[in-house]
């Protein structure tokens, strides 16, 4: 049985409360103006593979964003209040 950690527990950067840049998937959309939207992550990871905006081939951690300011999907998609995401596509924002 596996026992949940909590990202301090595992060393990593990601957490409930830490701001973060959704790094969005351009590969379809390759022309689109639209900036990476900020968010703030709400809720705990969740180790699942599959994710609301970008498809996963690998079993990672999966974090709920709530966005600063409604967000558009590269799609035309929305707005969006929040999003599941997985934390290949999080960078944390710069402190300032």
């Amino acid at each position: 049985m596996w026992k949940k950690q909590g990202p301090d527990a595992s060393g990593g950067k990601f957490g409930v409360g830490v701001q973060v840049i959704v790094r969005l998937d351009r590969a379809q959309f390759p022309d689109s103006l639209a900036d990476d939207p900020i968010g703030v992550i709400v809720a705990p990871g969740a180790l699942t593979g599959s994710s609301f905006y970008v498809p996963t081939t690998v079993r990672e951690t999966v974090w709920l964003v709530a966005f600063e300011e409604p967000f558009y999907g590269l799609d035309g998609s929305g707005p969006h209040e929040s999003a599941k995401v997985p934390e290949s596509r999080l960078q944390t924002t710069p402190e300032v």
